[in-house]
């Protein structure tokens, strides 16, 4: 589960509150990444890539910091944004 991974790659501790807006903040950044990308295929298709679920990681955490994200999305998460832009991934699966 990415929204446990992520709770412990930033010591968020598993009981607190943190881990309810952490778990939003996940669910967040993947529709805000499909939609980036192409939100004809689905978030399952989407979560069997790596670089996927790293770059809703990193929106999340940044979300988690700066919830306006007042300097945007960094350009490493563009970056990954792009590149899924690139990949050749099975809408009809979706």
């Amino acid at each position: 589960m990415t929204e446990v991974k992520l709770s412990d790659e930033l010591n968020v501790d598993q009981q607190s509150e943190d881990v309810t807006t952490i778990n939003g903040l996940v669910t967040d950044a993947e529709i805000i990444i499909q939609n980036s990308v192409d939100r004809n295929i689905s978030l399952e298709q989407y979560r069997k890539s790596a670089i996927f679920n790293r770059a809703a990681k990193t929106l999340a955490t940044q979300l988690y910091y700066d919830r306006e994200l007042s300097d945007g999305m960094s350009k490493g998460l563009q970056m990954m944004i792009n590149h899924l832009k690139g990949m050749k991934l099975d809408a009809k699966t979706s």
